[in-house]
């Protein structure tokens, strides 16, 4: 369980740390016109136009998907459903956030709703790793395995 905690927090900070570039990127970034190529390269090249944040904004995304898979993984290695079902639906936020990434850089940087999807699942999967971070806490009345009535 101390594992799954420090992953779950570990996933926090990187969340926040994305939302705040996010913010960066939504209000500060100047994006190139033109199309882009429905492909990896298109997607690295139309990153590496946008910018440096961009990029970083993105690779985070990617990092922040690979830890939510870790989590789902650890997070099956307790008993409680409350933190599998947290897991799982914060896996789902990132991958919602992830994919709506992708489709507003395929858009040309042009389709504001996939942005908002990335915002919208961001702070879902933000609520969900809260609540699964509040079911790995110790019950007090249960200390060693022994019920604690005081």
């Amino acid at each position: 369980m101390k594992i799954l905690k420090i992953f779950i927090v570990t996933l926090l900070i990187l969340l926040s740390v994305q939302g705040w570039l996010g913010d960066y990127v939504n209000l500060f970034a100047v994006f190139p016109s033109g199309s882009v190529s429905i492909s990896f390269g298109g997607l690295i090249r139309a990153l590496e136009n946008a910018g440096l944040m961009e990029l970083f904004h993105a690779s985070l995304g990617v990092l922040l998907l690979a830890v939510s898979v870790a989590v789902l993984i650890l997070s099956f290695r307790t008993k409680l459903k409350s933190i599998r079902i947290s897991s799982i639906i914060g896996l789902a936020a990132v991958a919602s956030a992830v994919v709506g990434g992708l489709l507003f850089v395929f858009s040309g940087f042009r389709d504001n709703g996939n942005s908002a999807q990335m915002g919208g699942s961001f702070i879902g999967a933000y609520a969900f790793y809260f609540i699964e971070l509040y079911f790995t806490r110790e019950n007090p009345k249960k200390i060693n395995g022994k019920c604690n009535t005081e």
